[in-house]
């Protein structure tokens, strides 16, 4: 049967992975959008292979972790074009920040040895379209819509591009929030489902 760990008992030691290859957030983010462009131009190095997955199984090295939203037509890795053990992966509804994703991105960070945070909206995102709904329930209805709601609340939802402006808004301040959170280098970035890129918003 389950049982809880016992939250007075000593920490179990967490060993701290040897540097990753491109520690930097600089080059954490130009491999990541190099993974991307290999990724649009149908030339993916990484795919679904058992072999990977036993190899980073005993030593995962992730260098990047990605707060994304859990659409499925946004599969971080695959976006991305990295392998097992790559990239640290924490999806919510429209990324929004509850208290264990925020938790899951220091862990990221402060065990695992993580230089580089990034911020991933997509285009045609549910929640910003729910978040721009007049007639939704109103605050407190719902925690996610809610965030969105606060982060999205001076666009202008009369114009053409709305969603488009709310998104990159939603983005660019779960990353200034997130940079509150971890010491780490935190960056900006929008994937377009239609085409299979990803914009990077905010620079290092």
């Amino acid at each position: 049967m389950f049982r809880f760990p016992d939250p007075t008992a000593a920490p179990i030691p967490f060993p701290r992975p040897a540097p990753a290859r491109r520690a930097t957030p600089e080059g954490v983010l130009a491999e990541l959008v190099a993974g991307n462009q290999r990724f649009v131009a149908g030339a993916a190095r990484h795919g679904h292979r058992l072999a990977a997955a036993l190899a980073a199984a005993a030593d995962p090295r992730p260098y990047a972790a990605v707060v994304g939203c859990m659409d499925s037509r946004v599969p971080v890795e695959a976006v991305f074009d990295q392998d097992f053990g790559a990239v640290c992966a924490i999806r919510t509804a429209g990324h929004a920040l509850d208290q264990a994703a925020v938790a899951s991105a220091r862990l990221a960070v402060d065990m695992l040895g993580v230089t580089l945070v990034l911020v991933l909206g997509h285009t045609r995102c549910a929640a910003i379209a729910a978040a721009m709904e007049p007639r939704r329930p109103g605050a407190g209805a719902n925690a996610v819509l809610d965030e969105i709601d606060r982060n999205i609340g001076t666009v202008d939802f009369a114009r053409t591009d709305a969603a488009r402006i709310a998104t990159r808004a939603h983005v660019v301040a779960t990353a200034r929030r997130l940079r509150m959170s971890v010491a780490a280098t935190v960056a900006g970035a929008v994937y377009d489902v239609d085409t299979g890129r990803v914009e990077v918003l905010s620079t290092l």
